[in-house]
């Protein structure tokens, strides 16, 4: 099987999806193609005759086992003709050797085929940009760790999300309370009321998304949510060149629990919001029905860096559409240590002054 790499028409240069051009764009000369201009010009094979007929038979080496093959896939580059080995849930990728941008065959087909995309609309640059701003002001960030060589290291990934849409008919019950207090004679008399509160309603859920990568971690796709699910593209293969992506490894019915989590906290909250004037409220029991359900398969754009400092794991990610960016940062514990001496002087220091002002002005 040959991986796809799309070609520049004018130079032969590898071509890349374009976050603010929306187009194809080769980096060696310039010039931009519509994607349909380039999946057309792809369909055009020329082929060289080659001494393909010479038949080496070579000694054979020990065979990878069952588990490792079903979990590796190899694919040849069609610029430099080396052998790729990936996992079988990678769709796009770089070859090692050229560097030229790489789509794999088949990995996306059949049952694995995405329903549609969210194309990049955030530059590798301005994904730079929000982990300079994430870093700046971080008195406590260790010297070493922000450098241009980390920054380099940020990569575009399309994840696999599920999405999810249904109508909800519910039904919760609340236990509610009243309390007055009275004054009779010399007592204060509490008297509490109890209320058996019902509410049921229809409330319409729209594409919930939840990541169907295992290698994504589930609360930090969650946190830069939202995804814009008005803007998905029917899925084209090109939308992939130039940036990292896979294939779900969590199936749609794994996804379901995480889901329903999600849309029963929603309807408890909409619902809850709707009791009021008690003093206080709990809920009792809440029913939810699912109606007229969708699922469907999109790929997500994400920034990622996955760096490490001091033996430890750090990962950033953005927001490929919208540029939301979450990370934890590295603490330097000399500088803790010493910014908390400091401050410990500085305080010291202060209540010295503020008690020889006080004495002098004879309030101690």
């Amino acid at each position: 099987m040959e991986a796809t790499s799309y070609r520049c028409p004018c130079c032969g240069a590898s071509l890349t999806f374009g976050a603010d051009s929306q187009e194809m764009h080769c980096a060696s000369c310039d010039n931009t193609f519509p994607l349909e201009s380039v999946e057309q010009a792809s369909h055009l094979h020329v082929e060289d005759t080659t001494d393909a007929q010479m038949h080496w038979d070579m000694p054979t080496a020990d065979s990878l086992s069952q588990q490792d093959a079903s979990s590796l896939h190899a694919f040849r580059c069609s610029t430099c003709g080396a052998e790729i080995l990936t996992e079988k849930e990678i769709a796009a990728t770089e070859c090692v050797y050229c560097g030229n941008p790489t789509i794999l065959p088949g990995v996306l087909e059949g049952a694995y085929k995405p329903d549609g995309v969210i194309p990049f609309q955030k530059t590798k640059e301005e994904a730079q940009v929000a982990f300079k701003n994430h870093c700046k002001g971080k008195k406590l960030l260790p010297s070493g760790f922000y450098t241009d060589a980390r920054l380099e290291k940020i990569t575009g990934v399309y994840v696999p999300f599920w999405l999810f849409s249904c109508e909800t008919e519910s039904d919760m019950t609340f236990n509610a309370t009243r309390t007055h207090v009275t004054r009779e004679g010399q007592y204060m008399v509490t008297r509490t009321s109890h209320y058996l509160i019902h509410r049921g309603g229809h409330i319409n859920f729209d594409q919930v998304p939840v990541d169907g990568s295992l290698k994504m971690d589930d609360t930090m796709m969650e946190s830069i949510e939202p995804f814009d699910a008005h803007k998905i593209q029917d899925f084209q293969i090109a939308y992939l060149s130039g940036y990292q992506a896979q294939r779900h490894d969590v199936s749609a019915e794994s996804c379901a629990p995480r889901v329903n989590a999600r849309i029963r906290q929603s309807v408890q909250s909409v619902i809850r919001d709707t009791v009021a004037g008690y003093h206080t409220v709990t809920p009792a029991k809440t029913q939810v029905n699912l109606y007229n359900t969708k699922v469907k398969q999109i790929l997500m754009p994400v920034w990622l860096l996955n760096t490490k400092w001091n033996d430890q794991m750090y990962t950033f990610a953005m927001n490929g559409q919208t540029g939301r960016f979450i990370g934890d940062l590295p603490t330097d514990k000399g500088k803790f240590w010493k910014w908390l001496l400091g401050l410990t002087f500085g305080l010291g220091i202060g209540g010295c002054v503020l008690l020889f002002v006080l004495m002098t002005m004879g309030v101690i």
